[in-house]
């Protein structure tokens, strides 16, 4: 099997063969595997594989081609794969997880790097979780410096499983709200799985962000030398504007510290963090930014203008995700921004458990404070509490809410959408062209 890894090496350097699950995504000189699941076998799309001119095909079919590879048990192959990777790897691997902005985090810490000269390699967008970790280790590139990884849990033990196989030199916990509880029980169940992100074996320093009484946290972990523990709310900065970039002054453990960042507001809060975090293995950059616009992926903060009919309009896009805590964070910095005609457009939260309704209520209580006028809720966690909230607009689901949306936006320069991404919030932004 070890020449059978070498051979998938060999044609990830030199043909920049990926490694996908999907033929659908399959590019010529990719390498596919098929992953058998309950409802379908991958194994039996290798025909659309080989007619997209993959370069190796690894099944569980025994097909007379020198271009497929048969296997048992691919399953078995790829916890096999992964783990020489993660043997060979000569680099130090990040591992990055938090209830919010993991993903953002991820991608920054990957670009401060990389234009730091530390040839870096990152996860591929939010594939947090078993099967997620598993294809971004399998497109690794073992000659980098660093390779970072995204971590994200929905279930007891599920971190244990994920450091088992990863393996960390860095672990750095963006935040844990509660929020986003689901599976567990509660908050300080929640708050001992997301640790277990720092029981790697061979961890050098962690890094955990926490605004919350540290009595929550556990004394082993409180008194591991190798775990920083910071409160980003707490630390005082001020920032100014120049051209392209903002300038961040800063003080944490008497220090000051002067960094940039591309954006403002939360991202401000990012850039800190990232640099603290960095800073502990890192101590000299030749590049002082520390939070990057490209950081941002899809549906994340993005701004688009466009025309909604034949008007101009300015979308503050962050449809992709939201949890109490962001939400309200977000909702505050767009309230406060000196924006003309400002509308909100703000979908139902998921995966809150026992708390999803006091949380909802909540969010509409805040907008309700601080006087927001044009707001619209899209989701059957907020269209549930209309009645006690008459002056704004409920809808479901977002076909509901788009077949009124010609009108209901008609007054509305500047948009922002947030909301959890099964609500399609997206749809919103599509129609503006």
């Amino acid at each position: 099997m070890l020449k059978t890894f070498k051979r998938l090496e060999y044609l990830k350097n030199t043909y920049g063969s990926r490694v996908i699950f999907d033929t659908r995504l399959l590019r010529e000189n990719d390498i596919f595997i098929g992953i058998k699941s309950d409802k379908k076998d991958g194994s039996d799309y290798y025909q659309a594989a080989i007619s997209k001119k993959a370069k190796l095909l690894i099944i569980n079919k025994k097909i007379d081609n020198e271009n497929i590879l048969f296997v048992k048990d691919t399953l078995n192959f790829i916890e096999k794969y992964v783990k020489f990777l993660i043997q060979s790897y000569k680099g130090k691997i990040i591992a990055v997880t938090g209830s919010v902005g993991k993903s953002t985090v991820k991608e920054n810490l990957f670009h401060i790097l990389n234009n730091n000269n530390y040839l870096t390699y990152r996860s591929f967008k939010n594939f947090n979780n078993l099967l997620g970790l598993r294809f971004s280790i399998m497109n690794m590139k073992l000659h980098t410096k660093f390779s970072i990884f995204e971590l994200g849990i929905n279930n007891k033990n599920e971190m244990k499983k994920l450091i088992d196989i990863l393996n960390p030199h860095y672990s750095l916990i963006t935040n844990i709200e509660n929020s986003h509880i689901g599976n567990f029980k509660n908050f300080d169940e929640l708050i001992r799985n997301k640790l277990q992100v720092f029981n790697s074996n061979r961890l050098i320093k962690g890094m955990i962000n926490y605004h919350y009484d540290f009595k929550k946290i556990p004394s082993f972990i409180l008194k591991k030398s190798n775990i920083v523990k910071i409160n980003i709310k707490s630390i005082i900065h001020n920032s100014k504007k120049f051209k392209k970039f903002y300038k961040i002054k800063f003080k944490n453990n008497n220090k000051s510290f002067e960094i940039n960042s591309e954006r403002d507001g939360v991202y401000l809060e990012i850039a800190i963090s990232s640099f603290l975090f960095l800073e502990m293995f890192i101590k000299k950059f030749k590049n002082k930014n520390f939070f990057y616009e490209s950081a941002i992926l899809e549906g994340r903060g993005l701004i688009k203008e466009g025309l909604f009919n034949s008007k101009k309009i300015k979308v503050f896009d962050h449809s992709y995700n939201a949890s109490p805590y962001s939400l309200k964070r977000q909702i505050l910095e767009f309230h406060h921004r000196k924006l003309r005609k400002k509308i909100f457009i703000l979908g139902s939260m998921k995966e809150l458990g026992d708390l999803t309704d006091s949380y909802h209520l909540e969010i509409l209580n805040l907008v309700k404070s601080i006087n927001l006028i044009s707001v619209i809720f899209i989701g059957k966690e907020f269209y549930k509490f209309q009645k006690i909230f008459p002056n704004y607009k409920f809808f479901k689901d977002i076909n509901s809410y788009i077949s009124q949306s010609s009108m209901l936006i008609e007054y509305g320069q500047n948009m922002f959408v947030m909301g959890s991404n099964s609500n399609n919030l997206q749809k919103i932004i599509q129609n503006v062209s």
